[in-house]
């Protein structure tokens, strides 16, 4: 298990990945006891931080699966983020981080307690937490990807350049700003920066490489790539007669049609724990469906709960797609090569 729930917030789960812990101990071991409650603190700020985006966010009705605490940050793993909310779901992170860093550094000239030592020197926890979240609020305002500014960046150009490009523009400013980042580390002999630069880089990469994915799913259809060929079951027949097809036709699967409608399927995983006399409406389960015009992004969604997904239109039956299908279609496509995938969407 590489991360464990610790709490849930507005119905987010929040988890901690093993080498946040990995660090904690660290932290302990070099500066104490203190040096371990500032950072604890500090990644409380990045939870709000968080929050903060998946607050905004939900009122987009993105679904937000969790949000992950690692030694380095914290990340709101969510749903795609519609074009249209990206600069408020973008911005409401560093902002808040920027009010409580200010709030806390207007409430610090008033109480200056406690004070950490951390190596030998005094730190007013209010102060350091304060500047710390300004600090945090700003970095995420530079733009570039993935910082909250390169979202930001990428809102602004949009309506002019196209999202694409935008894309492009942003993660590109991400990988020059690691690679300064990298020099400065390895300058400073700076472990922790060096890590951040590599975050940032592989961040930005991922960035446009998934987008430009995720717009050639866009340009293939359910009509394009499902199977024509149907081997249909009616909810009259038996088990029997689901195990006669399966060894006829080696398909582990089975629509179930009655009177030229869709009403159920029927699975390999259903019959092997039945009797052969017993009626495939009685162990039949419900489809996924989707449409002619479906994309190959929604088709990669409803296989993650199914083997396969049923083309209908008005209500009739006209094809199969299976993940064996889908895997098919990837390979051809040969996703690796960065060049072809380029000039498939340029087309």
């Amino acid at each position: 298990m590489q991360s464990f729930r610790i709490a849930r917030i507005m119905g987010i789960p929040i988890e901690l990945h093993f080498t946040f812990l990995l660090l904690l101990i660290l932290v302990y071991y070099f500066w104490g006891l203190d040096g371990f409650l500032l950072y604890i603190v500090l990644f409380a700020s990045v939870v709000l931080h968080e929050l903060s985006h998946s607050y905004v966010a939900k009122k987009y009705g993105v679904n937000i699966e969790k949000i992950l605490l690692l030694p380095i940050g914290g990340m709101a793993m969510m749903d795609k983020i519609p074009k249209e909310g990206e600069f408020k779901i973008a911005i409401a992170g560093p902002l808040v981080s920027i009010f409580l860093g200010v709030l806390l550094y207007g409430l610090s000239q008033f109480i200056h307690f406690p004070i950490l030592d951390i190596e030998g020197e005094s730190y007013p926890l209010i102060t350091t937490v304060g500047t710390l979240n300004i600090m945090l609020g700003v970095f995420n305002l530079l733009p570039a990807f993935p910082m909250d500014g390169g979202r930001i960046l990428r809102a602004l150009l949009t309506p002019r350049l196209g999202y694409l490009k935008a894309t492009k523009i942003a993660s590109t400013l991400g990988q020059y700003f690691s690679f300064i980042l990298l020099v400065l580390g390895i300058i400073s002999l700076n472990i922790i920066l060096i890590l951040i630069a590599l975050f940032i880089y592989y961040g930005a990469s991922q960035e446009y490489h998934a987008l430009i994915t995720q717009n050639i799913f866009d340009k293939i259809k359910a009509k394009d790539i499902m199977s024509p060929e149907i081997i249909l079951v009616s909810p009259e027949n038996t088990v029997n007669d689901v195990v006669y097809l399966m060894f006829k036709h080696r398909y582990m699967g089975y629509p179930v049609v009655e009177r030229d409608k869709l009403i159920g399927t029927v699975s390999f995983n259903d019959i092997s724990v039945v009797s052969d006399d017993i009626l495939v409406k009685d162990i039949m389960k419900s489809p996924e469906v989707v449409s002619p015009s479906d994309t190959l992004n929604d088709i990669i969604h409803k296989l993650a709960n199914s083997e396969r997904v049923y083309v209908v239109e008005r209500d009739k039956l006209k094809g199969i797609i299976s993940k064996t299908d889908v895997l098919r279609v990837l390979k051809i496509l040969g996703l690796k090569n960065n060049q072809m995938v380029e000039e498939y969407i340029d087309n």
